[in-house]
This record gives structure tokens, C-alpha cells and sequence, in this order.
């Protein structure tokens, strides 16, 4: 398959030149194209039922965008052209007081500047004309159900059907026109004219894929006629490829990488711009079947894995971002999965060290060792990309017990965007569908619904709930709030599911053949009739220790000092400006994360309750919401509309990180805040949730980097995931940086010195990115949470 002329090495400089030529670009107008053929085709296919003017207007996308192969690609294929540079959180120009969310359906025409033909007229009409779309009405009218409750962020709610895992395995195995065959027999066995529409609608949708692999074959063709001798294999074997794949099932790695790449690039198009954050799967089980065919060596496979990673990263800062690839795990009876893909994979990624697409790892008790080894390299190396890390033991039955998994399906999960746990191709979970902010419900609770940031009146008033005084406010402080929960769960869910109906609206039957469509004939987006395996809606929770450290406060203090009630919400309602002893004496409250009974009890009985009340929610379809307790950077976010809180936070400060302690408040050391996470009851989070550790790499003394990844297990992993003390399920996700707030600072002043390559990777929630890219604020922020006094040992 590879000459001696393509050689692992070749292979390797070619994707890091092609890394560095990718980061070259500044701008990106392919989305911008797209949308504007399909504008045209909305008038040229009026008539068409939706599914199938879809389909046809992705083959004209395919037709008619511009395609180019450079002289470093290995494979032909690219993203570039379904993405706009809009990501906040890597755009230099973002501010925590400036961030609105991403409600706005025209608000990517901001993302493009004029640019050759490209001109300011023809931005504002299409921005005008899909301002008027049918799915702009529907979605703004699901943000009228909300109302006010978004302006400072209560909740939030997003036009998602992301995060979602396809599953390309089919497609690569029978190819195109083995797909093709199967839609058209249950096509024919169908008697439902609606689904027989639809299947027809997959049938010309795949049609897209073929159309990309024969431009590419000629523009391949075109680079081998033209190329020097010595180049000449490679253009050759990528021309000679994209005739066969993926229009028949791939016979080696080479062909199942080229393949997959087509596969993605026209499911991103079929959403651009900026689709919903696709992840790839277990990516060492999808790719190892063909590697094995051919016994493709370890380092020749980590090469050409080199390509794949490069292909997820777009332009100059990688605004792809949450796209995840999981290795490892096991089996559905236990046994370990990993390979030699595994480890090839994990070859390319340390050696490219891009900042994208995330890498996460299945663990489990019978993880072998070698598999912590290779990691060390990852977590010991200053500025090197991370991976999350997953415990099967717990999510198996996490998954089968709450969402209903089947146990056939279990060694099939993977992990969505950020840490969102999904069945490969069967499971549309909505992952960031609802966003709840419980910091904020408590600031209303105690200020009889009037926000202490605007002054603004959004519920209900101590008087209208009961209550004459402040005192007795605090004293029924915890039925007062869940009482006001359960109203903005109400209009969240009601929200939610309308922007649901929304995105509905823009069907995805390309997508669909991944994920079910190929046996159901029905979209993915459906809301209606249930097009995927298993469905949901996803719920991300904030405020856990804020909440939690703020009731243990105020029992302490109606406790120690019940003459002082006015006086707090005095306090809080002016930022403690007049009052800092108050605060002082709020600081000194418990706190969540020292492992202190009556915290820690608060802590697990709000994760139980607020689990239980999303959970009672149904979504469109009628399915539950699922309990998410991650906030990918929008603890920083919500933070900034939470007034002061009773644990001494101040206004505007940011809320605690996932289901960690505040940042700052756990003055024990790792031990006991282990101690205290266990209490949390895993088994209702289904949907997911964040957690992090900053880790002083002092504190391991191995000097080589497989001693380390030992060190690592034995220190970090064996006493969060598998403590013999934690009873029903064990934790099952965490991300660490492992580095110190001086290193970073160091950075930041010498990029010269400490980051020569301008990328110096950080783990930021589920997701890395180049520390380099981020915003001031993001960066302060991963600082700050490296809380080393937290994880000291």
C-alpha cells in the first residue's frame, strides 16, 4: 500500500507541515458559499418535499464549493469549509461581560469580513434572507417562552441536537453503494410514504460523498501529472484511492482514513455552519479492523493517523473545537479493547500536540499497564495536550440502569463533545440543550425574586411567597428555592424543547444514515417521531458548591447569630462594600471539598434532588432530560449574573467548576477532597459532569515518564475511581493540568522561551486548547482553578 517513497517519517513531516499551513489561514468563507447555494436552492427545489431538498442542495454544495489539495496532504479532505471563526472562548476578543450566548440565528454573519467578491452587500442579504427563514421565527419564539429568564442567565437553552457520535463503521466497511443498497430495499419493503420520502432522501444525500471523492480524485490527478518524480507515489495512491473509497468498503488503513475523512467533511456541510460538535467514537475500534488487514506497523499507522488529527483542526486557532476521539475500555463482558491503534493513536497525538480534536481514554480496573505508561508522556510533559479520562466500571451501569441502555449497546459508548457520555450512532441526547443556573435561583430566593446585580423583579416577592422577614426567609431558605426551581425548570424545559422544534426544522438526512435513519427512515432531528435508538434532552447544571457552601452558612449563622438576618441580606444585596467583616465571617462557614459531614451531605442531597427534579422533565419526544452537571467555562460565564451568595463569594465571581469545590475553599489536600466527592451521587448523572484537578508534578518523583504514568495511576486514579470506601457507583470522569500558576505566568510573559512553537496546550473543561489562543479571561480563569492547595498530597 505505502512505497518506500512514503515512509513513516515523510509521512510525519508532511502532516506537521500541513499543521503549520492550516494554521496560516485567517479567514474562512466556505461556510459563507455553502449557505449562499443553498439559499438558491431553497427557490430551485421549493417544491420538493424537505428532506429531499435538503439532499439535493448538499450534492450542489459539493458541486460547486471550491476544492483544493496542497502539496502536503496525505489525504484529500478538509473542514475548513463548514466552520466561521466564531468559538468566544478562543477568540482573543472575548469578554466575560460581553457574552450573550449563542441565541442569535444570524449572528455567524458577524464571523465574515468582506473579502475579494465577497462583498459587504452580499453578507447583509444573506444575513437578511435567513433572518426570515422559517427556522429564525421558530427559534426566536422559543426564546419569547423563556422571556426575561436568559437576560441573566436563570437558565439558558440552545437550538442543538449536538453533541452526537455517528457511527461511520458501516459506511467504511460496505462502502457508499453498499448503504445505497440497503435504503433501497427497506425503501421498498416500506409502506409509510412519509419514510419512503425519507429513504429517498438518504439515497441522494450519500450521492454528496461520491461527488467530493471524484473532484478530489481529480484535482489529485492534476497534482501527479504535474508533481517531481519523488512526489509523484503520493498523489498517485491518494488519486487512485478516492476511485474506490468511499464508494466501496475500505481493504486498509490508508483507504478507511481517506474514506472517513470524506465522510466527515460532508456531514459537517451538511450543517454549516458550525455543526453541533461531532465526535468520532472509539477511534482505536473503528480503524484497527483495517490496519490488521494489512498489519500496518505501529509507527507507519501513527504517521497516517498524523493526517486524521491535523484534518480536525481549522485555520489559525482551531475552531473546530469539542470534536472527541476516545481509545481504550472494554468490552461488554469485561474484556480489554485496546490495540495497536490504540497506541499509534496515542504516538500521533503526543507528537503532533494539536489542539484539537480532544482525547479521552477509557479506563477500567483491568486497564493493563502499558496503557498507563504511554500516558505518563502526556501528563508530565510541560504544555503537552491531556486526556480526559473515563472509569467503564461506573458508566456501564450508569447508562444501562438510568438512561436505559441495552447491555448489548454498553462497549459501544462514547464520549460527546466535551465529557457527554452517548451510545455511538444510536443516541441523540441533546446534550446542550438546557443550561440551569443555580447560583442565580438563590440570589432570587433570598431577595424576594429582585436581581441584586440589576435590581431587576423576575419572581416572586418574600411577601407574595409568605414571608415577613428576612429571618424567616433564611429559616425556610431551602423551600423557598426549590419551590422557585421547579417553576424555572418549567419554562427551561418548555424552552428547550421549543428550540428543539426549531432545529427540527432543518433536516439532516446525511447525517441520519449514521445514526439509524438507514433501518427507521427517519431524521435524526425528528421531533415527532423518534428517529434513533435511544433519545434525550441534556440539562447542564451549575452552582453545586456555591449552593451547597451557602445553605451550610446560613444554618451557621442562624445558628451562631439568628439576630443577624437582615444583616446578610443587607450584606450580600451591597456586595459586602459596608460589611466585609460578614464576609469574613461567611469565609469561615463550611465548606464543601474539606470533607465535613454536614457540607458534604448538602452537597449530595442538592446533586439528588436537582437530579431527580431534570430528570422529571420530558422533552419533545417524551423522553427525560438527563442530569448534566458540567459547565464547560460557563461557571465563569453564569458567574458573572450571580450576585453576592451567602458562602462570602462576591458578585460577579465565578461559580464553582463542575461538581469541584469553589476554587479556593478546600484547604485539605487531595485525601479529603476525594473524601468529599464521593458523596456525590454519580448514578443520576447521566448525562455527564466536570470535574477537574490541578496537580503540582512535584509531588511525583519517577524520573521517566512510564514510572510517572504508574505514579499517576497509583496517586490520582486508583482513589477516585476504584476506592474500596465509595459506595454504589464510582466517579467516571476527570481532567487534570498538570502544571503550576507560576509555570503558566512564565508562559504568558516569555512565549519565546516556554512556547517556541506558539502552542502550549491546557486542559479547558472537557476540551484542550492552545493556551496561547485563549482569551485574558479564559486564561486567568484555568490559573486560578489549578487550586493546588486543593489536590496537594
Amino acid at each position: 500500500m505505502l512505497k518506500n517513497e512514503l515512509s513513516a517519517q515523510k509521512i510525519t513531516d508532511l502532516a506537521k507541515k500541513r499543521f503549520q499551513e492550516e494554521r496560516s489561514i485567517d479567514h474562512l468563507e466556505g461556510w459563507f458559499l455553502a449557505k449562499e447555494t443553498m439559499r438558491r436552492c431553497d427557490e430551485e427545489f421549493k417544491n420538493e418535499p424537505d428532506s429531499i431538498r435538503i439532499a439535493k442542495t448538499l450534492r450542489e454544495v459539493a458541486r460547486e464549493l471550491p476544492l483544493w489539495i496542497s502539496d502536503y496532504h496525505m489525504f484529500a479532505g478538509t473542514q475548513d469549509d463548514a466552520f466561521a471563526r466564531s468559538y468566544a472562548l478562543i477568540n482573543p476578543a472575548f469578554t466575560v461581560d460581553s457574552f450573550s450566548g449563542y441565541c442569535d440565528p444570524v449572528a455567524v454573519f458577524g464571523d465574515i469580513d468582506p473579502i475579494g467578491d465577497i462583498t459587504q452587500e452580499r453578507i447583509d442579504s444573506l444575513k437578511e434572507y435567513n433572518n426570515q427563514t422559517q427556522f429564525a421565527d421558530t427559534l426566536r419564539k422559543a426564546y419569547d417562552i423563556a422571556g426575561d429568564s436568559t437576560s441573566e442567565a436563570i437558565f439558558f437553552i440552545e437550538q442543538v441536537t449536538g453533541h452526537l457520535i455517528p457511527d461511520v463503521r458501516p459506511l467504511l466497511k460496505y462502502g457508499v453503494q453498499g448503504v445505497k443498497d440497503v435504503i433501497r430495499r427497506n425503501k421498498e419493503k416500506e409502506t409509510d410514504e412519509e419514510k419512503k420520502v425519507y429513504f429517498q432522501a438518504m439515497d441522494i444525500a450519500l450521492d454528496t460523498v461520491l461527488i467530493l471523492a471524484e473532484r478530489y480524485a481529480e484535482l489529485a490527478q492534476e497534482k501527479y501529472e504535474k508533481a517531481a518524480p519523488q512526489e509523484k507515489p503520493r498523489y498517485s495512491l491518494m488519486a487512485e484511492t478516492l476511485r474506490k473509497v468511499p464508494k466501496e468498503g475500505a481493504k486498509n488503513l490508508y483507504e478507511s482514513i481517506q474514506s472517513f475523512l470524506l465522510i466527515w467533511q460532508t456531514m459537517c456541510l451538511e450543517q454549516a455552519p458550525n455543526p453541533f460538535a461531532f465526535s468520532v467514537g472509539n477511534a482505536d475500534r473503528i480503524f484497527e479492523p483495517y490496519r490488521a488487514m494489512e498489519q500496518t506497523d505501529r509507527e507507519t499507522a501513527a504517521a497516517l493517523f498524523k493526517h486524521l488529527l491535523v484534518f480536525f483542526n481549522v485555520a489559525d486557532r482551531s475552531w473546530a473545537i469539542s470534536q472527541n476521539l476516545i481509545i481504550g475500555g472494554k468490552t461488554n463482558t469485561g474484556e480489554d479493547m485496546t490495540s495497536l491503534s490504540s497506541y499509534a493513536l496515542l504516538d500521533a497525538y503526543y507528537d503532533m500536540n494539536l489542539p484539537q480534536p480532544i482525547l479521552s481514554v477509557k479506563l477500567h480496573k483491568n486497564t493493563p499497564q502499558e496503557l498507563y505508561e504511554s500516558l505518563g508522556r502526556f501528563f508530565f510533559t510541560p504544555g503537552c495536550l491531556t486526556p480526559s479520562l473515563f472509569n467503564d466500571d461506573a458508566v456501564f451501569p450508569v447508562l444501562q440502569n438510568v438512561s436505559g441502555v441495552s447491555p448489548e449497546d454498553l462497549e459501544d459508548y462514547s464520549v460527546a463533545g466535551c465529557q457527554e457520555p452517548l451510545i455511538m450512532g444510536k443516541d441523540n441526547g441533546n446534550t446542550t440543550n438546557s443550561w440551569l443556573n443555580l447560583g442565580k435561583i438563590l440570589e432570587l430566593s433570598l431577595n424576594g425574586g429582585v436581581s441584586t446585580i440589576t435590581g431587576k423583579k423576575f419572581g416572586k416577592s418574600d411577601e407574595e411567597l409568605g414571608y415577613t422577614d428576612k429571618k424567616a426567609v433564611l429559616e425556610n431558605i431551602r423551600e423557598i428555592f426549590y419551590h422557585n426551581l421547579e417553576e424555572y425548570v418549567d419554562k427551561m424545559a418548555a424552552s428547550a424543547n421549543a428550540a428543539s422544534e426549531a432545529i427540527g426544522l432543518l433536516q439532516v438526512p446525511f447525517l441520519s444514515t449514521m445514526m439509524g435513519g438507514v433501518e427507521s427512515g427517519i431524521d435524526t432531528r425528528d421531533t415527532k417521531k423518534q428517529g434513533t435508538k435511544y433519545n434525550g434532552s441534556g440539562c447542564l447544571i451549575h452552582g453545586l458548591s456555591v449552593l451547597a457552601d451557602s445553605f451550610a452558612a446560613i444554618d451557621t449563622l442562624l445558628k451562631e447569630r439568628p439576630q443577624d438576618a437582615e444583616r446578610l441580606i443587607e450584606a450580600l444585596r451591597t456586595n459586602f462594600e459596608n460589611d466585609a467583616e460578614m464576609q469574613q465571617y461567611l469565609l469561615t462557614a463550611p465548606k464543601f471539598g474539606n470533607h465535613i459531614a454536614e457540607v458534604d451531605n448538602e452537597a449530595a442531597e442538592i446533586a439528588n434532588r436537582v437530579s431527580d427534579m431534570v430528570a422529571s422533565r420530558k422533552n419533545y419526544l417524551g423522553n427525560p432530560f438527563r442530569a448534566d452537571w458540567a459547565t464547560p467555562s460557563t461557571h465563569l460565564l453564569y458567574g458573572y449574573w450571580v450576585g453576592a451568595t451567602p458562602d462570602g463569594r462576591k458578585a460577579r465571581e465565578q461559580l464553582g467548576y463542575g461538581v469541584d469545590p469553589l476554587y479556593g475553599e478546600a484547604h485539605q489536600g487531595l485525601g479529603f477532597r476525594i473524601l468529599s466527592n464521593m458523596r456525590l451521587p454519580f448514578e443520576k448523572m447521566n448525562g455527564g459532569y466536570a470535574s477537574h484537578l490541578g496537580i503540582n508534578p512535584n509531588y511525583f518523583k519517577t524520573t521517566d515518564f512510564e514510572g510517572k504514568g504508574l505514579e499517576f495511576r497509583d496517586k490520582i486514579i486508583n482513589p477516585l475511581f476504584y476506592n474500596p470506601q465509595k459506595e454504589g457507583i464510582s466517579p467516571f470522569y476527570l481532567y487534570v493540568n498538570v502544571t503550576t500558576p507560576g509555570m503558566l505566568r512564565k508562559v504568558l510573559a516569555n512565549q519565546k522561551k516556554y512556547a517556541p512553537s506558539g502552542v502550549y496546550i491546557m486542559r479547558i473543561h472537557g476540551t484542550f486548547v492552545n493556551f496561547l489562543d485563549l482569551s485574558p479571561d479564559i486564561q486567568e480563569d484555568i490559573i486560578k482553578r489549578l487550586d493546588l492547595e486543593s489536590t496537594s498530597m
